[in-house]
Formats: structure tokens, C-alpha cells, sequence
């Protein structure tokens, strides 16, 4: 307990301090707080009447049945949520090694500190509103405590410990968990497709049960909850930023470098970005992701285009930036040193922008190339918003992201395993709806017909973007230097110790 007073308290300290929580402004605060009770509210006004819409849904089937045999995908969901946007605890334990507390109670500290978040709020708030309407009504108070427990354990605790687990595993064997992951997730779209839906049926059991799921549940947190522990171990063991250096590259990585610097705009500096990228481990990592993410919707995107049309370019907007949208928030500064390399030599800021630029268009790349897959399935109207996605993309999101990065000012530790894109700052939330707007033209244009409307919305938005960028280059240059010191200055004052 005394470690995990100590953990907390300096939790509380750091987030007091973080010059970038809500732009450390009163207002600021009021913005995010609002911005989560828009989310909060619908989200527990949803879940009380859950049971009421599905007797109207399913008029012949028991609402409490669909209840508990849905109830165990939400870990899988908080589980994906937490992964792709919350760092992994391991990353903090390195300043408290020297310090005379127990190992094992410093990796508990953090495994339990990472429970205080607000993916924990949402699922509090999504099971709490369903259990005391349905739950709590249908069965004995100690039969409702049980399902209660366990759905907590499942949905907060099973969901933390399982994405830092992710995390861990993916920074030391990231080719044989990812390939692991894939088959899992192959093996439950079989078995909610084509099979016997077995995954609903072990949660009707569970959550049907309530002494069982509450033993289940309390088996499956401890199993998870040692190898955690366990992983963090080895990590806590293995000083990544003087740990084992990788080779020299290789002469084909040579060729691709110098073809970059030779053939692209501002080569060197692309070409330096991306090298930095190939070797911090959190970079790769949020490159691997945005990729992965291409592929796997994009792949979800082309199976479901011969039913729902309007659903896979719903896909397709939304996760055709692929890294970008990573990358795009970090990419002037990836460490404190890297940031004062790159402003101590002699490069103009309208240089590093047009780098900046180019590289962020070779993010998008993938997703691009990948839109003409789709033609052949869909009419010349639709193909026009193809057509939109990939200007809107080169010519607002790529420039917008570009005029935030200088704003946040928080340097990555170069030596986690981490996949994760968390921007918690009013500018960086504000490029969101940019990155959305895509996705919601789908809905729009399927409801009122407008497809050619939608598609020439985007598409000239972005090409007037991409046509104006000789004068935005230099506006967007000028902002950089503007902001030059005070990124720098923050870059030293978070560099990790």
C-alpha cells in the first residue's frame, strides 16, 4: 500500500503540473469536461433502457438472454480502446528503480494506476445503468452482486491488464503476437459468421450464472494479472535506452535512403525523419499500427462492399490515413535531442515543413494505391467520393497536421513498445474532425443521394488545399518558427529523466 501511495500521489502531482491537459487553462477544463459529459450521458441514458429496446427489438426472445450473451464482447472492445489510446505502465517504472520499495509492489502500482482512467468511467457507466434496471430486478441481491463483480472484473480490470499485456508482448515478439492475434481474430468473425457462435454462448453461460461468471471472471484477472507481472518484469530488467543496438542497415535500406534523398522534395531531411522512424521503437510501432489498420479495414471494407455499400466507404474514410495520423501529431520532434539536431543545422523552417509534408503524404500512400480495389464494385457517383477521400486527405489533413504538431510539445520515450496515439490537448482534438469528416460524407450522401455532391465537396476542398500549399508552405513555415522556441523549451522540460 505505501508503494501504491507513493505511485498515486505523484500521479496527482504530474497531471497538476502537464502544461498540456486541457492547454492548462479554466476554460480549457470546461471545454473537456463538457466534451465528456456530451459522451457520457447518451452513453448511460443507452445502457438504462437497453433491456426496454430490445423487448421491442426481439419481442419473442428474453431481453435478459441477449443482455449476458452480449456482455462479454465488451471486453474485447475496452480492451482495443485501452490499446490503441493508453500508454503501458512499464514506460513509468525506470525513475522508481533506485528507490527502496518493493519491486513487486511498484509493478502492482502500476498495473492497479492504470484502472484510473476513463475508459474505467465508461465502463462503469455502461454496466452500472443495464444492472440496475435489468439486473438488479430479476434476481437476488446476492445472485445481482455477483454479475455485477464479474462484469466489472471483465470489462475494467480483465480489459487494463489484457492491452498493457498487448503492449509488452507486441515490443519483444512483435511478428508471433501479431500473427497470434490475427488467427484469434479470424477464429471469432468464423464463429460469428459461418459457425456455431459459440463466443455468445460461453457468455450467456457466464453471465446466466452468476456464482460461475463470478469464479471465471476471478480466475481469468489473476492469470492475466501474473503474466502481466511478469512481463513487466523482464522489461523492468532490460534498460531499452542502452539495451542491444540493431546492425547497420542493410545495403538494400542504404539504396532505399538515397533514392529517397536523391528523387523526393527536401530528400535529406525525408529521408533523416524516416531513418528516426526506423529506429525508435514507438514510432515503428505507431507506423506498424496505422498500416495494420489499412489492411485490416480496408480488407473488412472490400467483403462487405457486395451488401453494404455506404458501410465500407464508411471504412475506407475513416482508416485510409494509415500513419499519418500518428505520426503526423510527433513528427517535428521525436526526443529532445532529435528536436535540437534538427533546428541547430542550417535547414530553413520552409524546408523542414516541405519534408514534414512529403513524408506525411508517403503515410497515406498505402490506403491510396489500395482505393482503386474498389471500383469495379461500385457506381461512377460513389467512386467520386474515392476520388475526395484521397485530395481531402492530401490537401487539408496532411497541411492540418502539420500546423498542430509545433503545438504539442511533449517528446516520446524513444525506448517504449508502445502503439499509441493519445493527443490530449484542445489543438490536437481539434484536427479530429477533419480526420472524421470523410467518414461522415458516407452517411450523408447515402441518406440524401448526393454522392456526386459529397465527392465534389472533398475533392475540392483538398484540391484547392494542394493548389494553394506554394503559399500555405510558407504560412505553415513561419508558424513553425513562431513556435520553434517554446516546442523546444517543452520538449526539455518532459524529456524523460
Amino acid at each position: 500500500m505505501r508503494t501504491l501511495r507513493i505511485l498515486l500521489r505523484h500521479r496527482v502531482t504530474r497531471w497538476l503540473r502537464d502544461p498540456t491537459w486541457g492547454t492548462g487553462t479554466v476554460a480549457g477544463q470546461v471545454v473537456l469536461l463538457g466534451f465528456l459529459l456530451v459522451l457520457l450521458a447518451p452513453l448511460g441514458l443507452g445502457s438504462y433502457v437497453l433491456g426496454e429496446v430490445l423487448r421491442e427489438l426481439y419481442p419473442e426472445a428474453s431481453a435478459l438472454s441477449l443482455i449476458n450473451g452480449g456482455m462479454l464482447y465488451l471486453v474485447p472492445v475496452f480492451m482495443a480502446s485501452r490499446f490503441l489510446t493508453q500508454p503501458p505502465p512499464s514506460e513509468h517504472v525506470a525513475p522508481y528503480v533506485s528507490l527502496p520499495i518493493s519491486g513487486t509492489g511498484l509493478l502492482n502500482g502500476q498495473a492497479a494506476l492504470s484502472l484510473l482512467s476513463l475508459h474505467t468511467v465508461f465502463a462503469v457507466v455502461l454496466v452500472g445503468p443495464v444492472w440496475a434496471r435489468e439486473i438488479a430486478t430479476a434476481w437476488t441481491p446476492v445472485g445481482a452482486g455477483a454479475w455485477l463483480v464479474a462484469a466489472l472484473l471483465l470489462t475494467i480490470v480483465l480489459a487494463s491488464h489484457g492491452a498493457n499485456l498487448l503492449h509488452l508482448l507486441l515490443g519483444r515478439r512483435p511478428w508471433g503476437t501479431a500473427g497470434a492475434l490475427a488467427g484469434i481474430a479470424l477464429f471469432f468473425a468464423a464463429d460469428a459468421t459461418l459457425g456455431p457462435d459459440l463466443f455468445r454462448g460461453f457468455s450467456r453461460v457466464l453471465f446466466g450464472r452468476p456464482a460461475l461468471g463470478l469464479v471465471a471472471a476471478v480466475i481469468a484477472v489473476g492469470g492475466v494479472h501474473a503474466a502481466l507481472l511478469r512481463a513487466m518484469r523482464a522489461r523492468l530488467e532490460v534498460d531499452g535506452r542502452t539495451g542491444r543496438r540493431t546492425g547497420s542497415p542493410s545495403r538494400r535500406q542504404v539504396g532505399f535512403y538515397r533514392w529517397v534523398e536523391r528523387t523526393l522534395p527536401a530528400g535529406r531531411l525525408v529521408a533523416l525523419t524516416l531513418r528516426q522512424v526506423a529506429r525508435t521503437r514507438r514510432l515503428r510501432g505507431v507506423g506498424l499500427h496505422g498500416l495494420a489498420l489499412v489492411i485490416v479495414w480496408y480488407g473488412a471494407a472490400l467483403g462487405g462492399v457486395f451488401g453494404d455499400v455506404a458501410r465500407s466507404l464508411f471504412l475506407i474514410g475513416l482508416f485510409g490515413l494509415g500513419p499519418t495520423l500518428g505520426l503526423g501529431f510527433i513528427v517535428f520532434g521525436i526526443a529532445a535531442g532529435h528536436a535540437d539536431g534538427l533546428f541547430a543545422r542550417p535547414h530553413a523552417p520552409r524546408r523542414i515543413v516541405k519534408a514534414t509534408l512529403v513524408l506525411l503524404w508517403l503515410g497515406i500512400l498505402p490506403g491510396t494505391l489500395l482505393l482503386p480495389a474498389f471500383l469495379p464494385w461500385l457506381s461512377p457517383a460513389q467512386s467520386s467520393l474515392l476520388l475526395g477521400f484521397a485530395l481531402w486527405w492530401s490537401g487539408i489533413l496532411v497541411p492540418a497536421l502539420v500546423y498542430v504538431a509545433p503545438r504539442l510539445r511533449k517528446p516520446v520515450d524513444t525506448s517504449a513498445s508502445t502503439f499509441t496515439i493519445s493527443v490530449r490537448t484542445l489543438h490536437g482534438i481539434a484536427v479530429y474532425p477533419l480526420w472524421l469528416a470523410p467518414a461522415i460524407a458516407v452517411p450523408v450522401a447515402d441518406a440524401a443521394g448526393v454522392w456526386w455532391t459529397a465527392g465534389a465537396v472533398l475533392g475540392g476542398a483538398g484540391l484547392i488545399g494542394l493548389l494553394a500549399l506554394p503559399w500555405t508552405t510558407g504560412v505553415l513555415a513561419r508558424q513553425l518558427a513562431s513556435h520553434r522556441h517554446a516546442m523546444l523549451a517543452g520538449f526539455r522540460e518532459n524529456e524523460p529523466v
